[in-house]
């Protein structure tokens, strides 16, 4: 068996705690405009795309560089970020706009942060201009601010992470085995740290190799 090596040239941040995030043509764009705070042009920056495309990957680069609070859904609509520190970052924002008072909110939010020159970092699904929202002067604000979609990670970026995650538990990935998770494996960055710790689980448990039969099984368990 051919050992697979974990590719050089992609530049590697630090995300999670002592996971990285790797640098990709999917997601560079949006990495600029995390490496260009606080020098943006806006208050606000928007990131959007698909689940598992690495936005809350990403929020975390940032919230390590700003030490930005991570508010939830109650702190976020529910009370005044007044006296509150210097960055936010709040995730899936469309998911929570259909709500009573909500684009309201957002919109005093969003004009109290540019008062107290303070930063948010929005995550959506979509485009704000599919979020829907009823008030001319929030969707003139938002859509005024630095959008920036995030892609689904191509199968390069794909193969490094799982090669990456596998090192960090000290494995040495079979060539061939990369070769049938690529095409079957959950491609969400979460999907791909959840299936390489069930690969990784079920070889120590069975005192097994980790081949392709071992990942076979594995990802059969994770559908159950």
């Amino acid at each position: 068996m051919t050992p697979v090596q974990l590719p050089l040239n992609l530049p590697v941040r630090q995300a999670f705690g002592h996971e990285d995030f790797l640098v990709a043509a999917s997601n560079t764009d949006a990495v600029n405009w995390i490496d260009r705070w606080p020098d943006w042009p806006s208050h606000v920056l928007i990131l959007f795309g698909d689940e598992g495309c690495g936005k809350t990957h990403l929020s975390h680069v940032w919230q390590d560089r700003s030490s930005a609070i991570r508010l939830n859904e109650e702190e976020f609509f529910g009370q005044p970020l007044v006296g509150r520190e210097k960055a936010y970052i709040f995730e899936d924002v469309d998911t929570y706009l259909s709500g009573p008072g909500r684009e309201e909110q957002l919109l005093h939010s969003y004009n109290w942060l540019k008062e107290k020159a303070s930063f948010l970092l929005l995550t959506a699904r979509t485009h704000p201009r599919s979020w829907g929202m009823s008030l001319p002067d929030l969707s003139s604000r938002i859509l005024s601010c630095p959008i920036v979609e995030m892609g689904q990670a191509d199968d390069s970026l794909l193969a490094s992470v799982i090669i990456k995650q596998f090192a960090d538990l000290q494995v040495i990935l079979p060539s061939e085995v990369l070769d049938y998770l690529l095409p079957r494996i959950d491609r969400s960055f979460a999907g791909v740290r959840r299936t390489v710790r069930r690969i990784d689980r079920l070889a120590l448990t069975e005192k097994r190799a980790v081949t392709i039969p071992l990942a076979r099984k594995a990802l059969e368990s994770l559908e159950d």
